[in-house]
């Protein structure tokens, strides 16, 4: 009987009541904006992300072709620099040929010197050898006349 009698005793139970007071909607205004930025948050930072891995290879493509106008450019320079090698070393047989031509052209001046000196001795030589004969001729005269 005791469990009957606390049954008696006991009120019955109500069903909950669906309250609303000031902080349930506070908090539930709160929950939807936190759902909502946090949505919002999430595609902004999707856009970001998209436009970021865009732009990273637009960069790469960009940084691609300056490299091969990079390379282009060395190659035209390499090109340039082998031509110029040849005209340097074209330049440098030209100095040699100066230099020979310079030590031919000294070696033919001194050569016509020493010919110059020997023409101007021989030229002495052969005044001698003509007063020589001019003077045999003249003594030949002077002889033929004193015979005769």
């Amino acid at each position: 009987m005791g469990n009957n009698e606390d049954e008696a005793m006991e009120l019955p139970k109500r069903a909950a009541r669906l309250e609303w007071n000031l902080n349930t909607i506070i908090q539930g205004v709160t929950l939807l904006v936190m759902g909502i930025g946090g949505v919002t948050i999430w595609v902004e930072k999707s856009r970001d992300i998209e436009e970021l891995q865009s732009w990273r290879k637009s960069v790469e493509q960009s940084q691609k072709d300056r490299l091969a106008e990079f390379r282009e450019r060395d190659g035209r320079t390499e090109e340039r620099f082998r031509g110029l090698e040849n005209e340097v070393r074209k330049i440098d047989n030209l100095t040699y040929r100066v230099t020979v031509t310079e030590q031919s052209t000294a070696t033919i001046t001194t050569a016509i010197k020493d010919l110059q000196s020997l023409l101007n001795a021989q030229s002495g030589d052969l005044k001698v050898v003509r007063e020589i004969l001019q003077r045999i001729e003249a003594s030949q005269r002077d002889g033929a006349q004193l015979r005769r």
